[in-house]
């Protein structure tokens, strides 16, 4: 018996693949169309192109971007474990909002592709429109739902699930989603996994600090950083630069990244622990970087975005650092910088701008 063609669903409008495709080729022949919507039709034809791989570009986090070849059978295999392990059935609405220069919002749309689910499109901006309807599922960065639960409205409560990935969710902000009747996780991944390969519930009676492996996915420790194996990814024994704590049961919890970790007078910092111990106190960015010291090999030290005239209240935020930390964590120096250097995906790349304010300083 020959099995039904798939039917693809964009905006609540069904197409065959014959029909998504000539509709693509349509929204590219538009002069009016956006940068975003160039990158997603285009994204689509090359999904049914002949071609088994897709191009896809690393986040930059520690690094300069790279471009790397994916199969779209492990994307595949990606999107099915996603729509699993959510409980997605045919049709559901899912919401795509993010870039399409980064993994993330290629899978969104290979979601929507893989499970006949119904891809609602709106701009991937720091604040992106979310029509009145219910969306089943959907993808966002901290910047973008921190920006969200402020409207007035709250546009975040038409969606039943939501996952957040991409950086550290501040304190204020996971308070604040407790309240909600949005089902939310945070999630663990990367370009090279595919976006998630675990999740942890952040709200509702179910939450947790600890995330776990989506099934297929085995991790382990090897000198504090996860090592990850996910054969059906096409994934064996890759090794991270993310350190973790990990259970018997194998839930974990990330404590930050190998690459910041700082020396300091003997003594190992990772920063990223310092940082979670002091959310709350600055409005705008912040993170503690090492600096050379000739004492102490190097000297840990506090750098703010400025905003809000924050530099004027440094009396008081010695004091509040002072409350929240240990005496040996406390930052040696406190340094304003105009703005921090951001990867394309908009983290802030702590080594860059930390290099920039060096060349600065041995100019001045």
């Amino acid at each position: 018996m020959n099995k039904p063609n798939p039917i693809y669903f964009i905006s609540g409008k069904a197409f065959s693949k014959e029909s998504l495709v000539q509709f693509c080729h349509e929204k590219l022949s538009k002069k009016n169309k956006s940068a975003f919507e160039e990158e997603l039709f285009t994204f689509i034809l090359n999904w049914f192109s002949p071609s088994e791989t897709i191009k896809a570009n690393t986040s930059g986090s520690t690094g300069k971007p790279k471009e790397i070849q994916l199969l779209k059978k492990h994307m595949m295999a990606s999107a099915e474990a996603t729509i699993s392990f959510f409980n997605l059935k045919k049709k559901d609405k899912i919401l795509l909002c993010l870039p399409m220069s980064f993994i993330a919002g290629k899978m969104m749309v290979v979601r929507a592709l893989v499970g006949s689910l119904d891809l609602c499109i709106t701009e991937p901006t720091s604040q992106p429109e979310i029509a009145e309807l219910k969306i089943a599922f959907s993808a966002m960065v901290p910047l973008q739902v921190s920006q969200l639960i402020k409207e007035k409205n709250n546009p975040l409560s038409n969606i039943e699930k939501l996952i957040i990935g991409g950086s550290f969710i501040p304190d204020q902000l996971l308070l604040q989603l407790q309240h909600m009747k949005t089902k939310v996780w945070q999630t663990y991944g990367m370009t090279e996994t595919l976006t998630h390969i675990a999740a942890r519930r952040i709200n509702g009676s179910n939450r947790s600090d600890m995330y776990s492996a989506l099934p297929g996915v085995s991790l382990r420790i090897n000198k504090g950083c996860i090592v990850v194996s996910a054969p059906h990814l096409g994934i064996r024994g890759l090794k991270t630069s993310d350190l973790a704590e990990m259970d018997k049961t194998g839930k974990f919890r990330i404590t930050g990244r190998a690459d910041n970790v700082i020396i300091s007078g003997g003594l190992k910092f990772i920063p990223e622990k310092v940082e979670h111990k002091i959310s709350g106190i600055f409005s705008t960015d912040y993170f503690i970087g090492g600096v050379n010291d000739p004492m102490l090999g190097q000297k840990l030290v506090l750098f703010i975005e400025k905003g809000e005239h924050i530099e004027r209240q440094i009396f008081k935020l010695w004091l509040e650092l002072e409350e929240k930390l240990e005496k040996h964590e406390i930052p040696k120096e406190i340094v304003f910088l105009q703005i921090f250097i951001k990867t394309p995906t908009g983290k802030t790349n702590r080594i860059a701008t930390i290099r920039q304010y060096k060349m600065r300083s041995s100019s001045q």
